[in-house]
């Protein structure tokens, strides 16, 4: 029976592969065998264990495993009884100095650098392609908006670039975050080498550098949960800037303003009853997955505050929580590329919606250019105030004795000219997009066209 949308819904074949059992079970035989081939090369168990157990649990099912955790009911003993089962002489062995979450922990490091390392490849390519949109549009004139109000103009690409800082800020973030995470622990049952003694750190480090994960400074009976949580927070906020950029898209697309549109399939319905609806469900999707990511955060917090050397209490919420981030976040990311790189941008109705708004958009720059020619900022900024409550005209403007005494008619329409505007915002995309790509280790041909 088919009961979470992650199983049929969302997320990629490729990042859900890394959380199928199959392949947590695989992993977990993986670190077995790599701590018996350290354990080999430090001259602590006989040569040609690991080998030997490699060879015999090569096609050990998932269906003996979960035989023996019927008989147990442990999860990692199982394995380690279904591996011993088929390991004949060198079944002995297995499981040598090592507690559970040794195990668990260490497989935990290496599902989370492999499931980042497809986030953040899908991070970064949605990075360059709101990169060459910001570039492409860096000339396209647009009205900015606060409190939802018409502000001054500005240009499309400038404000699609407030995605590109927050994604790039993100990423490096990221990039930190997962190494600092991805590291595995061979330290025994309390984190004290108490097994095999010193030896162990030894050993500890031969593992991880098998596995390619770093190694847990600090453990007790686990990882500290501080380093997941960083991480778990740092996804999130990946999460929650797409979050922001879809709102922007949804915003963008309402009727009324109709400056951009996702993409709609050419048979796509966009209602049951309404024929004429063209919905941006794509970036809704977006925003919703985002809310239950949101929710996620609180527990991995309070999973930092374990008891004594451990408790069980973060391992269900884990079992759980920590595949949920990861694939919907993958699947957010999947659909805002998408939509990205097939939006469609609506240039007429941004030049008609700066029409619309009248020339009172311009006179923030009237304010300026009065008080560098002598006026007074203060009383300057009310004339013009007074002049909007009165939705004076162009020509009242021209006319206005207060006005007129610093500016000439030929200031006041250079200053109501939106190709002012539009040019210092492509000038600032230009240069931020040469130092975004110097930031994040990509050349600038692969941005601009």
């Amino acid at each position: 029976m088919v009961v979470h949308p992650i199983e049929y819904r969302y997320g990629s074949s490729e990042m859900r592969s890394i959380f199928d059992i199959k392949n947590k079970i695989k992993l977990m035989i993986e670190v077995e065998i790599a701590i018996l081939e350290a354990l080999e090369e430090c001259h602590i168990i006989p040569k040609g264990v690991a080998e030997g157990v490699k060879n015999a649990t090569t096609n050990l099912s998932i269906e003996n495993v979960m035989h023996w955790e019927q008989i147990v009911k442990h999860e990692t003993m199982a394995l380690v009884m279904a591996m011993t089962e088929v390991s004949g002489e060198f079944g002995k062995y297995i499981h040598l100095g090592a507690t559970s979450n040794d195990i668990l922990d260490t497989v935990m490091a290496i599902q989370i650098r492999d499931a980042c390392n497809i986030i953040l490849r899908k991070l970064l390519n949605l990075i360059i392609i709101l990169m060459k949109l910001a570039w492409r549009e860096r000339k396209t004139a647009c009205i900015g908006r606060t409190h939802g109000r018409a502000a001054i103009p500005t240009s499309f690409g400038y404000r699609i670039l407030q995605y590109v800082d927050e994604l790039i800020n993100a990423y490096k973030m990221l990039a930190r975050a997962m190494k600092n995470a991805a590291v595995g622990k061979y330290s025994g049952a309390v984190g004290i080498y108490a097994e095999l003694g010193k030896v162990m750190k030894e050993v500890e480090h031969l593992i991880m550098k098998r596995l390619g994960l770093g190694v847990a400074k600090y453990s007790t009976q686990v990882v500290p949960r501080d380093r997941l949580s960083t991480l778990m927070y740092t996804l999130i906020l990946v999460s929650t800037i797409l979050d922001h950029l879809g709102r922007e898209i949804r915003n963008l697309q309402r009727s009324g303003i109709e400056e951009v549109y996702e993409p709609f399939g050419k048979h796509q319905v966009g209602s049951s009853v309404m024929p004429h609806k063209r919905n941006p469900i794509l970036s809704e999707k977006v925003c919703g997955l985002a809310k239950f990511l949101r929710g996620h955060i609180i527990g991995f917090l309070e999973n930092i505050a374990l008891e004594h050397e451990r408790d069980l209490t973060n391992s269900s919420f884990e079992r759980t929580a920590l595949p949920e981030v990861f694939l919907i976040l993958d699947e957010q990311l999947e659909t805002m590329n998408r939509v990205v790189e097939n939006l469609v941008v609506n240039r007429n109705n941004m030049i008609n919606n700066i029409k619309q708004e009248g020339i009172y958009i311009y006179f923030d720059l009237l304010v300026q250019r009065i008080t560098l020619k002598g006026g007074n900022r203060q009383e300057a900024h009310h004339v013009l105030r007074e002049l909007y409550l009165q939705r004076a005209s162009l020509e009242d403007v021209l006319s206005n004795e207060y006005i007129r005494k610093y500016l000439s008619e030929d200031e006041i329409l250079e200053a109501m000219n939106t190709d002012y505007y539009v040019n210092l915002a492509a000038w600032k995309v230009e240069a931020l997009i040469k130092e975004y790509c110097e930031e994040i280790g990509i050349r600038l041909d692969q941005v601009v066209s």
